[in-house]
């Protein structure tokens, strides 16, 4: 969701993030694999409210 939230503000970075977090496979814990990807390793309200708020808004904007 992290990724897909970075997308959102630039397509470019997020994929690039993803492909650096991706390359170290699992030489590295999760927590510095998130990092590689750009994401927090963080499951807390703060973090999870800020992707849910995206993804009701991203689903509101959908057309019905």
């Amino acid at each position: 969701m992290q990724v897909w939230l970075r997308s959102r503000r630039s397509e470019r970075e997020a994929l690039d993030g993803y492909m650096r977090g991706l390359s170290l496979g699992g030489s590295r814990p999760l927590p510095e694999l998130f990092a590689a990807a750009g994401c927090n390793f963080d499951f807390g309200p703060a973090v999870i409210g800020q992707l849910m708020r995206e993804a009701n808004d991203a689903l509101a904007a959908l057309p019905r």
